[in-house]
């Protein structure tokens, strides 16, 4: 006879869920971040069993530009190695949305500066660079 490692319980249930190699009642493996249970479907890490979107969250790709999940439904931008939302792949200086395939010039930490920005505004692109890397 199994005993649940969720609630210590014996599982006379027809069906046992082994999950991290333990025996668990389907009412009894929940999510260790949101506690939402899981009956269908769960991932574990670490020791832990979460939930898909915490699992995500967790260990999913982030965004290079705020550090946020990346969603499989989010639409994204690629500079490099990186992968940004499309509302964080946006020049520094003036906050416009950078197109793929439009030229730009990438500064340390994730940064962008448009063309325009970068031939017409040295003395500004300065502020921004030492704003950015000296505070």
């Amino acid at each position: 006879m199994a005993i649940c490692a969720g609630c210590n319980n014996a599982i006379l249930d027809r069906y046992v869920f082994h999950v991290l190699e333990k025996a668990w009642h389907a009412n009894c493996i929940q999510c260790a971040d949101c506690k939402e249970l899981l009956s269908e479907t769960c991932f574990t890490r670490n020791g832990l069993i979460l939930c898909r979107k915490d699992f995500a969250r967790r260990y999913g790709t982030r965004c290079a530009g705020c550090n946020m999940g990346l969603d499989r439904n989010d639409l994204v931008r690629r500079a490099r190695d990186k992968i940004f939302h499309v509302q964080c792949f946006q020049c520094t200086v003036c906050q416009k949305k950078l197109d793929t395939g439009e030229q730009l010039y990438i500064l340390n930490g994730n940064r962008f500066v448009c063309k325009h920005d970068y031939l017409a505004n040295p003395g500004k692109l300065f502020l921004v660079l030492k704003f950015f890397f000296f505070f």
